[in-house]
């Protein structure tokens, strides 16, 4: 069974955890989400293993038969029962390790889970899973480093979030990237029992890179034939990494839709990955449908792996390709394949939404169906329709996708049939979270209605104040995206309806996991009234990790100058990994280059423990800055001094630098999913940095 860990906080677990070691690392993986809080008994047979954050593992290690699988290839979820819809009543998770790499409390089972100590955790219904999923997309963290690092004046609010600063920071060149980074990346791919996180890592940076001298060599890992063969994990790695490379070419869509097509490639994630590296590669050149094609064969074939088929509907929704929506339609109102003879399990169903959602079509060609997707997906959220969670779910989420591309009267339509959930589904409170961030998408759409736009604050006001439990902080996160559009394109943000009432709740909320929704949301608005209680926060060390680590990313997307001393703090005195990245990123977005030495010389110091290098290595390849390369080359470099672990971290963070697209291309498949359907192929895809 694969285990995946938190990144840097595997590197404490090695050291107690016998046999542990190799798999601990998995396509050099970062879980998303938040921490593995959520105990096995509280969770719904459907739902993902939960990702891990800060503390240990989110499933059991080593070969132990007793916990949910994530890898592999298997098609298992979690085997135990529970609804998951409130806080568990045990658990641990808890913080990361000490800076020491020890252990924080006393661990049991082969994949060390703690057993009290740690602090408990949130149901999936928190909004720390949709933020973890959608950040990137939202953020668009390279975007706004490469304005800033133009040169634009200083500033604060959403002047400097759009291009502020002062001092300008070295971006990595391609002249760098090219001569430096990846002659020395590629010899990882030939090294032979080289471990096979560095080699998967390696892999997943060049692509990121765009090398693509490197295409027969990955089609060669792939394939994985002959004697010498390579580790799963790496081949997996290899199928994704030809789509991640965004090198369109006849062959490469052939070679991976070979691979899609191939029953016999059970034993591994590589048919779902390369299903994932065809949707990322687009329509664009694919002029007879062929892969669209391809992808429906499998739908409608038999499989005896789950992952496949709904990886690969989900691949027709990054394809952006409208030839299926017919098919597809008629799938949902069936509920069976196009040729009527196999019945779709409720994720399939779930992942045909998905499609159409990210297909973005609201009809047919057909006269008088100009809707007929979008009436039949919002039939779906009728109050006596008797569709299983996830298909309402996936709907939810759909009504968000839709709103831009449909007229203003249809947009109301969605808006009373998303009022209509959140006042009245009380049995999934995670329904009721996607359709207030529908919500926030529908307000967000650019010209929407103004009285639309109103109606969609109000509504959200209402939950942020009177939302009961885990609601309010999606309330919260609704009203941040509208007013995240309202910034950007120069409309004020009112005040009283949107600013104030966030801000507020950051204020007198005692709870600290709902408190970093209200930091986040507050840097999404750019409130600038904001900003002193989020520097108090910050500089606090009693108050905890995560809270701070969200409060600076909020002054991040502020861009006030005022906080950059702050950030600088925390950045290079706390060893917290969560921490360390999330001011590393607002670092960057506020354009601070005096970081970069101080982080450096960490990495050059030889004294720190191999928890804080692999923390500092991440947060340098957030801020991209050039200065970084040659002290990460000498870790990936020296296997007699660094453990493999460190290494594939330093690997990542190179791979980080040298990513020229301004937002990560896996974010087009994590935005706006339903991570309630349980894929395990997914699930660990969605982890990889």
């Amino acid at each position: 069974m694969r285990l995946l860990l938190t990144t840097v906080a595997a590197a404490a677990l090695l050291t107690i955890v016998p046999g542990v070691a190799g798999r601990a690392y998995a396509h050099g993986g970062s879980y998303r989400g938040p921490a593995g809080e959520v105990p096995p008994d509280s969770r719904e047979p459907s739902d993902p293993p939960p990702p891990p954050e800060g503390g240990g593992p989110g499933t059991p290690g080593g070969e132990d038969p007793g916990g949910a699988t994530t890898g592999g290839g298997g098609d298992m979820g979690p085997t135990t029962g529970g609804d998951g819809g409130g806080p568990p009543t045990t658990g641990g998770g808890g913080g990361p390790p000490p800076a020491g790499g020890g252990p924080t409390g006393p661990v049991t089972g082969s994949g060390g889970r703690r057993i009290g100590g740690g602090a408990k955790g949130p149901g999936y219904e928190d909004w720390t899973f949709w933020w973890g999923f959608n950040k990137d997309e939202i953020l668009s963290v390279k975007s706004i480093i490469k304005k800033n690092q133009r040169g634009a004046p200083t500033g604060s609010g959403a002047q400097a979030f759009k291009g502020g600063g002062g001092t300008k920071s070295t971006t990595a060149t391609d002249a760098a990237i090219q001569t430096r980074i990846v002659p020395e990346l590629r010899l990882l791919l030939d090294e032979k029992d080289l471990n096979f996180d560095i080699q998967s890592a390696a892999e997943l940076a060049l692509s990121k890179i765009g090398d693509t001298s490197i295409v027969e060599k990955l089609m060669e890992i792939a394939r994985n034939e002959g004697k010498d063969k390579f580790n799963k994990v790496v081949v997996e790695s290899a199928a994704l990494s030809l789509g991640l490379m965004q090198k369109d070419t006849p062959e490469i869509r052939e070679f991976l839709l070979e691979i899609v097509q191939d029953k016999k490639r059970n034993d591994s994630f590589v048919r779902p990955f390369a299903a994932i590296s065809l949707g990322l590669l687009g329509s664009a050149n694919d002029k007879d449908n062929a892969v669209a094609k391809g992808f429906m064969s499998v739908v409608n074939g038999d499989e005896s792996k789950a992952d496949i088929k709904p990886t690969c509907l989900l691949s027709l929704g990054l394809l952006k390709n409208d030839s299926q929506c017919e098919t597809l339609l008629n799938m949902l109102k069936t509920g069976k394949s196009a040729d009527g003879k196999i019945e779709l399990e409720e994720t399939e169903i779930a992942f045909v939404i998905q499609a159409l959602g990210k297909i973005g079509r609201p009809g047919l060609d057909k006269s008088g169906s100009d809707t007929a997707i979008l009436d039949t997906i919002m039939a779906l959220l009728d109050e006596k329709s008797k569709s299983e969670k996830n298909t309402r779910r996936s709907a939810a989420i759909a009504m968000g996708q839709f709103a831009p591309v449909v007229d203003a009267k249809m947009q109301k339509k969605i808006l009373t049939t998303l009022k209509t959930i959140i006042d009245k589904r009380d049995d999934d409170p995670q329904e009721r979270h996607f359709a207030l961030i529908a919500l926030g998408r529908i307000g967000a759409t650019p010209n929407v209605d103004k009285e639309l736009r109103t109606e969609c604050v109000k509504v959200l006001n209402y939950y942020l104040d009177k939302g009961k439990s885990l609601t309010p902080p999606f309330a919260a996160m609704g009203l941040g995206l509208i007013g995240r559009q309202m910034s950007l394109t120069d409309e004020g943000v009112d005040e009283e309806t949107i600013r104030k009432p966030i801000r507020d709740r950051f204020i007198n909320t005692k709870d600290s996991r709902a408190r970093g929704a209200y930091a986040v949301a507050s840097g999404l608005i750019r409130d600038s009234k904001a900003v002193k209680d989020l520097i108090d926060v910050l500089k606090n060390p009693k108050d905890d990790n995560k809270l701070r680590g969200y409060s600076a990313l909020a002054l991040g997307m502020i861009g006030d100058a005022t906080a950059k001393e702050a950030v600088h703090a925390a950045l290079t005195n706390d060893s917290d990994r969560e921490l360390r990245v999330q001011t590393a990123v607002a670092a960057g977005l506020m354009n601070d280059p005096t970081v970069i030495p101080d982080l450096v010389k960490i990495l050059e110091s030889g004294e720190e423990s191999q928890y804080i290098l692999g923390s500092v290595s991440l947060a340098l390849g957030q801020i991209g800055d050039e200065r970084a390369i040659e002290p990460l080359l000498g870790i990936v470099k020296d296997d007699k001094k660094y453990p493999d672990l460190t290494r594939a971290l330093a690997t990542v963070a190179l791979g980080q630098i040298g990513d020229r697209r301004d937002v990560p291309t896996l974010a087009r498949v994590a935005t706006d999913i339903n991570y309630r359907a349980h894929v395990p192929a997914l699930t660990e895809l969605l982890t990889i940095l």
